[in-house]
């Protein structure tokens, strides 16, 4: 009996990890990625439990390692360079003990999952249209690079393509139809910039009036390169919702070169800097609310389902308990009926992953919008790092707010473990 195909839209951190999952379990999965194979934009991310064990069983950790960003931690800093607390990598600090830069892990995710006979991955290649029937999904599929269409047939369709999902528009409609997106209230732009002597060990962070955040962290010690982010916490910025809208990448370059221009620190430089970075990526921050997360042979998966933003620090965590969820039900369901014993596992903790930390107003309080805001931040930062020089974190911890649980059960079972080796 043929085994069942799959077609995965998205080589991100999900579809990577799906692949590698079903391939083990005999489907045979065509991953689509309409970017080139060596795209290296995007934020540093860190693996935690549950999701670690993931990684575990598939064989990379070591991998994963050689690829750590080494960050030594976190210092918040003002317009003159000066200090207000120093957090070194621990519990306390945004800088975690595995963390990596996204290009680094979807890298790696990629080459091991390419390993299998059973996976094949087209770079550049979108799909743009699908029907259904009762047992088959019937698909077009573009390629960039020779300029043609191939219709090909698929058991399922996975939708693992972003907040922007295309995916989720041909099965479901558009946003604006679903009310999916949720923002919450901000701008943001990654990039990377020759790297200088002051950008390691530490990442550094500096406010600035008007919800202006300007975060610059290492990539590697070895590293000839330096990740930035610019965040702005605005509901609307006209120049910026237009060039996202018609994605002028230059236009998104001059709207945040505007927007932080005259600030003092390291902006000349940043913004120097950004007008020639090739790696340049910006977008509205939203968060996907969806009723349903799959179709009768179409599911969605990571963001095109559930986008939490940054701000939940959960995106990375949720792709790869995700896809190893979802590789799991289909292993024992090869129908729909996967799909809602997917969302019935995952739901109510994909739901609690989604809740921005302090009521929803982490975004507002930790990016102020006056200099009196900023003030307080950074001495209620300098007293914070002063007292962990005094207390331990075990018992610091006690009084911060709960994290989001890391105890999902994975229901990894010996026959799985034993798949993995």
């Amino acid at each position: 009996m043929p085994s069942e195909r799959v077609l995965i839209c998205g080589a991100g951190v999900a579809g990577s990890i799906l692949a590698f999952w079903l391939a083990k379990h005999d489907f045979q999965v065509v991953v689509v990625e309409r970017s080139k194979a060596e795209q290296k934009a995007g934020q540093g991310l860190e693996i935690e439990e549950p999701a670690l064990k993931v990684v575990k069983l598939m064989g990379i950790l070591d991998k994963l390692n050689e690829k750590k960003t080494r960050e030594m931690g976190f210092d918040l800093v003002d317009q003159q360079a000066r200090s207000y607390g120093i957090f070194e990598v621990s519990g306390i600090s945004p800088t975690g003990t595995l963390e990596l830069m996204r290009g680094d892990l979807t890298e790696i995710l990629y080459k091991t999952a390419d390993e299998s006979a059973n996976v094949t991955f087209q770079f550049e290649t979108t799909i743009q249209s699908l029907r259904q029937t009762q047992d088959k999904v019937i698909v077009d599929l573009e390629s960039r690079n020779n300029k043609t269409i191939k219709v090909e047939e698929f058991d399922f369709v996975v939708g693992a393509d972003g907040v922007k999902s295309r995916t989720r528009q041909l099965v479901m409609g558009l946003p604006e139809k679903l009310k999916c997106f949720k923002s919450v209230g901000a701008f943001v732009a990654y990039f990377s910039i020759p790297k200088e002597d002051q950008d390691w060990p530490y990442s550094r962070l500096c406010h600035f009036t008007n919800r202006r955040i300007l975060w610059m962290r290492p990539i590697g010690k070895d590293s000839k390169m330096t990740s930035v982010h610019l965040i702005h916490g605005h509901d609307d910025v006209p120049t910026l919702r237009r060039a996202n809208a018609a994605g002028d990448r230059l236009k998104q370059k001059e709207a945040f070169a505007e927007l932080y221009s005259g600030l003092g620190w390291e902006t000349p430089r940043v913004i120097e800097q950004m007008m020639r970075a090739e790696n340049f990526y910006s977008d509205e921050l939203v968060q996907v609310k969806l009723q349903k997360w799959s179709q009768h042979r179409v599911v969605l998966l990571g963001d095109a389902a559930w986008a939490p933003t940054p701000f939940t620090g959960e995106g990375n965590q949720l792709a790869i308990i995700g896809a190893w969820v979802l590789a799991q039900e289909l292993s024992r369901n090869r129908n729909p009926v996967a799909f809602e014993t997917y969302e019935k596992r995952l739901r109510s903790y994909v739901d609690n992953a989604q809740s921005i930390p302090l009521g929803g107003y982490a975004p507002y309080i930790f990016n102020p919008q006056t200099t009196w805001g900023i003030w307080l931040l950074r001495t209620i930062v300098r007293l914070f790092s002063w007292m962990i020089r005094f207390i331990s974190w075990t018992n610091l911890a006690g009084m911060l707010p709960d994290q989001q649980q890391n105890d999902f059960d994975l229901e990894i079972e010996e026959v799985e473990a034993k798949v993995a080796r």
